[in-house]
């Protein structure tokens, strides 16, 4: 498990605004990725009006699944929210203040060969959501994600993949959305138990699936706290959870309105 002090805030700054992303190795442990495994693998295969309360099929179509707000589904999800170095990462990239919060969070599996995510984001304008800029040095990006592979996340298997730099790219990206089109786009080296935390201005996606293997990931969307909830995709937190969630959690996920 990475130890806070071991992160070296000034090398952290250079390298996520070069390039838009910053690879954290070893931040799981094994015993929890199989816990993660065995519940999203019961979900995946769960009829709509059996999952849990407020957690929905965002996306199911054949040969993937989007489950969304996944924290509402069981405790460990809050676990991996709330670990503090992300949360220290997260506030550093976020105008280096306290007033973030998770927008929302979400487990995306692919089941087939050929299967992938499209690129997106990196273009300029940027999407009317997503900016980033650093000014006085300190980074702001109003959206930072974090990305936890749970299992097999290999170039093979349609690996996370961005175009580095691309967040602050002053021409629009010259090709389509589909990985083999963008020549520049470069696979993450990370595996179940790393993370990577990139900015959501940055070009992303995923390389396409040639290993037929089951490839899943979790999502985390920290943003600034004032953006409400994604309400597409059904990814809003209900009123139950916001109001019995954790007292950690309940801090983190509400809306800042001052």
């Amino acid at each position: 498990m990475y130890k806070d002090e071991l992160i070296d805030l000034k090398k952290f700054d250079y390298e996520f605004d070069l390039n838009g992303f910053y690879v954290l190795k070893n931040i799981l442990k094994t015993s929890d990725i199989s816990k993660i495994n065995k519940i999203l693998e019961k979900l995946e295969k769960s009829k709509d009006d059996l999952l849990p309360k407020n957690v929905f099929f965002g996306k199911k179509k054949r040969g993937e699944s989007y489950i969304s707000n996944i924290l509402e589904a069981d405790k460990i999800f809050e676990k991996l929210a709330t670990t503090s170095i992300i949360l220290k990462l997260i506030k550093r990239t976020i105008g280096n203040s306290n007033l973030f919060r998770l927008n929302h969070a979400v487990a995306m599996t692919k089941f087939k060969k050929k299967t992938y995510t499209h690129l997106h984001m990196g273009n300029i304008p940027h999407h009317p959501k997503i900016f980033y800029f650093v000014k006085d040095k300190t980074i702001f990006s109003n959206i930072t994600k974090v990305l936890f592979p749970i299992k097999n996340n290999k170039i093979k298997d349609g690996g996370f993949a961005v175009i580095p730099g691309s967040h602050k790219s002053n021409f629009r990206r010259p090709y389509n959305n589909h990985p083999k089109n963008n020549k520049l786009l470069k696979y993450i080296d990370i595996g179940p138990g790393d993370a990577v935390i990139f900015t959501e201005a940055l070009a992303h996606g995923s390389l396409e699936n040639q290993s037929g293997l089951t490839r899943r990931i979790l999502s985390y969307a920290y943003s600034v706290g004032y953006m409400p909830d994604w309400t597409k995709l059904k990814l809003s937190y209900s009123d139950y959870y916001l109001k019995n969630a954790p007292k950690k959690i309940k801090k983190l996920i509400s809306l800042k309105k001052n």
